[in-house]
This record gives structure tokens, sequence and C-alpha cells, in this order.
């Protein structure tokens, strides 16, 4: 959907404003919509108030900046009980940074897409950190995916090749159910598997990384993901 836009521009503003454009599912389909957020307010919306960096609504759009001063990549939490979840929004990078949105229970992470330029990556997060954070929150669901040998790195499990404009509007679905994530931009898909992934999530989180860049969010959907 066009934001403001009339009929008559409708065709000279489509490479240039963000447009839901749904689909390119690879894991499930779409089932309840858990969040819906376009950002048509001047302030932040309550649900994009937690975090760090430089963010505000610019152009009915949500755009991060890191700040060195806060000695940590700008993110915006977003709090949502969910498991099997569908994630939908559109993207636009400027500058020479990055995106990242990170899906976590509590402090731990659980797993990250990065976006750059020429390269979408899923990662599964350092085993031990997580475990360390979940059993001091309590919450420890009793997976123990390597078996006690929890020094595995965060590492990608799969990297796909792609070629992002500079200033131009991409559309992002992340996929994370049971134990598979996926992360589709433009059509191009990087997957990966792993019973750590399985864990309950109750928030996650934009990122925007780089100090003389910014990231865009808009039309952010989260669905509830039916296989």
């Amino acid at each position: 959907m066009f934001k403001k836009a009339s009929l008559f521009l409708l065709t000279s503003l489509l490479y240039a404003s963000p447009c839901f454009a749904g689909g390119g599912y690879v894991l499930a389909k779409p089932g309840k919509l858990l969040l819906e957020e376009n950002f048509d307010s001047a302030a932040l919306p309550e649900l994009f108030t937690v975090g760090v960096g430089d963010w505000k609504i610019v152009d009915g759009a949500l755009r991060g900046r890191q700040q060195e001063a806060d000695k940590h990549t700008a993110f915006r939490k977003i709090y949502l009980d969910h498991k099997d979840v569908i994630y939908e929004y559109d993207l636009k990078l400027e500058g020479d940074g990055f995106h990242q949105l990170l899906i976590n229970w509590g402090l731990a992470h659980i797993a990250k897409c990065v976006v750059r330029y020429d390269s979408a990556a899923v990662f599964k997060i350092r085993e031990k950190g997580k475990r360390d954070q979940m059993v001091k929150l309590k919450h420890d669901q009793g997976l123990d995916p390597l078996n006690g040998d929890w020094e595995e790195k965060t590492f990608a499990m799969d990297e796909a090749e792609i070629s992002l404009e500079e200033g131009k509007w991409h559309h992002v679905v992340i996929e994370l159910v049971g134990d598979s994530i996926s992360l589709t931009i433009d059509g191009k898909t990087a997957r990966g598997r792993h019973i750590g992934l399985s864990e309950k999530k109750d928030n996650f989180g934009f990122q925007a990384g780089g100090f003389d860049s910014y990231t865009y969010i808009d039309n952010v959907r989260v669905y509830q993901a039916e296989r």
C-alpha cells in the first residue's frame, strides 16, 4: 500500500516509495496477524520506543542510525509473545551500513538475520551465551541440542548473494517455524535449521549498523505462521 499517494502519482512513485508486496513465503503461510505498523504518526509508536540509537519517523517510515556513544548497534526492541512466526516488512539502506533483525527470549538471542547490500544471511547464535541467559532468566526449556557441548560459536547457517540498490525499497520476509528459519529479500532466500531455534520468543529487534548510514523500515507485519 502506498502512503498518501494519489492514483495519478502511483506509477511515478512505484520505485521511490515503500510498497507492502506480500508473498515470498518458503516455510509457511501467514495466519493470525499479530502486529501491524505503518508509521503513519509523527511520533514513534509505543511498541517501538525501547532501544538505543538515533530513531525517528521520516517520511512515514522508521529511520535508524547507530551512534558511537551507545557502543552498540542501534536497535528498537518490540515485545511480542510468539513462537512460529513470519516477520514481513520493507527495507531501505542509505550509506555503507547494514541491517539486522534479532529474535530473542528475554535477553537471550535465539537467531539473527543480517542484510547487507550484497548478502542476506541467517545466523544461529552462540549456544553458551544463550543458555546462560536462559538459565539466569529461568527460561531454560530443557532442550540441549548440542548435548552439553555449548562452545559452538555464532555462525551463518546460510547466505544468499543479493544486490540491493542504495536508497531503494526492498521487501523482506523472515520465517521462523519450529527449528527452521528463512530470510527472503527480493526473491533471494537464505535458510537454516537448528533445534536451538525452536525456543519460545517474546521479543524481536530491528537493528541499524553504521555511523554514517541509515536503515529505513516500513509496512511491518508479524503473522503467526501456519504450515
